[in-house]
């Protein structure tokens, strides 16, 4: 009742001051002073969750000729915490003076189901298990997520599974739990059995081996982290974790290319480890569900050991640039540069940097070069360029479904892009598991065309014809984005 009473007294406010200037014009001042930032709709979300992402604060004086940026990319931050279905700002002025209303509508924060499905490396491979009728990695479970418990953008992730393979896991965010300096708080952890291990390639083409009557590998793993926001765009993440792989005895019974495979980072025995690492990130994209404008920047590291509190030891130094430009209205410009660098040489197998499938990096790292869907490529030394031109269809905008029973359901963002893109890679491997020299030491080229569709919920589907350096092509599909 008392956020009303606010409302209405500020709405107040703003009708005193600018009804004796309606039907006369107010000429403008070169400086505009933010007198008041009222926000209307967060019913569970705090204001200063909202007042974090703005470009400006109360009492700020700003060049006027500026304040419509301002006010644009405010929107687009506070967009980007994905707590609102729809964000607006109004500015009232009179002469000198500001007020900005702020029209948020909030989402659903809970989701929870069932899951099934098949636990495959990517779409090309699920299609592939789908099309031969092979669904032995068949998995069910269920997850709940729950975000903004409290009103301050926390975020409750739990999830579990039964079936091909078996796994608990959980992770929690708690932004700002230390407002000066502002430090965010996040750990989890996750148990997982598996049947079945992807321990190599060949020819570039993953090998699965796995065992029906134990588990390949049983992984405990558990973490703890900050993040300190340094600016508006810019952060430092730091993370201490502990991770512990046991395998069963027939791991090292299994052959890859001809010889005994080389998965784990000893000979014969498990691998446990500490890691300690950092991130570096400055994040000015638009929105990040599907950038058009802006930048993104990340620098990471990441350290396992010492030897003497875990079984080996090594390095992973990495950098991310993406660049989105907005050509005119509806044609967009990005490219993207990534180089992951592993120091040393003895480690486990799935602690490399990939092509083609997920990898330990931590953060947002596209693993994913067009063209190469069906293959895995793993080295020590991974790079990759990539370029791509869109073209708005129907440039993103939000759509409302007024027979939905339900509010927050009833706004649905939807845009339509076609593209082009060219995508080169380059990956190098000294380390003690390279037992694959498949499309190693070699400039990768992908290219083709490609459909997107931006939905609901930040929802994004790529459908896309590629074609390699040999020639091979397919159409592939892809639910994140690319350059990121």
């Amino acid at each position: 009742m008392r956020k009303h009473w606010k409302t209405c007294l500020w709405l107040a406010l703003i009708c005193w001051f600018t009804l004796p200037c309606w039907g006369q014009s107010t000429p403008e001042s070169e400086y505009v002073v933010i007198q008041e930032i009222l926000l209307l709709g967060n019913q569970k979300t705090k204001d200063w969750v909202v007042l974090d992402e703005m470009t400006f604060q109360k009492g700020d004086t700003i060049r006027s000729e500026f304040l419509e940026d301002y006010v644009a990319r405010s929107k687009q931050n506070v967009f980007n915490l994905q707590l609102f279905n729809e964000v607006e700002i109004q500015v009232q002025r009179q002469r000198n003076l500001a007020f900005i209303l702020v029209h948020l509508k909030e989402r659903w924060y809970v989701w929870g189901s069932p899951t099934i499905g098949l636990e495959e490396r990517n779409s090309f491979d699920f299609l592939g298990a789908l099309g031969s009728s092979d669904f032995h990695r068949f998995v069910y479970g269920g997850y709940v997520q729950w975000m903004n418990i409290w009103g301050n953008n926390e975020r409750l992730l739990v999830r579990g599974q039964l079936g091909f393979s078996k796994k608990l896991e959980f992770d929690f965010l708690r932004p700002t739990f230390i407002r000066t300096p502002r430090l965010d708080l996040r750990f989890g952890g996750s148990y997982r059995s598996e049947q079945e291990l992807i321990l190599g390639t060949e020819s570039g083409e993953v090998q699965w081996r796995g065992l029906e009557t134990e588990p390949l590998r049983r992984t405990l793993r558990g973490y703890v982290g900050i993040r300190h926001r340094i600016s508006l765009y810019q952060y430092l993440e730091a993370e201490i974790g502990y991770s512990s792989y046991r395998y069963s005895d027939s791991l090292y019974s299994f052959n890859l290319n001809g010889e005994r495979v080389n998965y784990s980072s000893r000979p014969t025995g498990n691998d446990r480890y500490p890691h300690i690492q950092f991130r570096y990130f400055v994040d000015k994209r638009d929105y990040k569900s599907y950038p058009l404008n802006g930048f993104k920047l990340q620098v990471f590291g990441k350290f396992i050991g010492p030897e003497s509190l875990g079984t080996t030891q090594f390095g992973k130094v990495g950098v991310v640039w993406a660049h989105h430009l907005p050509l005119t209205r509806r044609w967009n410009l990005a490219y993207g540069l990534h180089h992951i660098q592993v120091l040393g040489d003895t480690l486990p197998f799935f602690e490399k940097s990939f092509i083609g499938a997920r990898g330990r990096e931590g953060g947002e790292v596209s693993h994913t070069l067009r063209g190469y869907e069906p293959y895995v490529l793993d080295g020590t030394s991974v790079s990759m360029a990539k370029f791509e031109l869109k073209f708005a269809v129907m440039p993103i905008r939000t759509i409302h479904l007024g027979f939905v029973p339900f509010r927050r359901f009833q706004d649905m963002p939807l845009g339509v892009f076609i593209s082009t893109y060219t995508d080169f890679g380059y990956i190098r491997d000294w380390s003690s598991s390279n037992q694959d020299q498949t499309f190693k030491d070699q400039l990768l080229t992908g290219y083709g065309v490609g459909l997107n569709v931006i939905g609901f919920y930040d929802m994004l589907l790529r459908i896309e014809f590629s074609r390699n350096h040999l020639g091979q092509s397919g159409v592939y599909l892809h639910t994140t984005v690319q350059i990121k």
